[in-house]
């Protein structure tokens, strides 16, 4: 009898664990501004950047390169 307690309590815990780690998904990632943009002033202030270019660009799902410049690369 306790080793079917123990039994029914290891499959229990290793469903419970399986389901656990089934939900744990990593929240998509906010486009990355340059500091000192619109877009970045207007996220810390917890709204959206209203350029026409930022707007067009948000819709993309992509972020305004006109100003957010890309990091130059070495």
């Amino acid at each position: 009898m306790k080793l079917g307690r123990i039994a029914l309590a290891l499959a229990m815990a290793f469903a419970v664990g399986s389901f656990a780690g089934a939900e744990e998904k990593k929240p998509a990632e906010k486009p990355k501004y340059t500091e000192g943009s619109c877009c970045d002033k207007a996220s810390k202030a917890g709204k959206e950047c209203k350029h026409p270019c930022c707007v067009e660009a948000a819709k993309k799902s992509e972020v305004c390169t006109k100003c957010n410049k890309p990091a130059e690369k070495k």
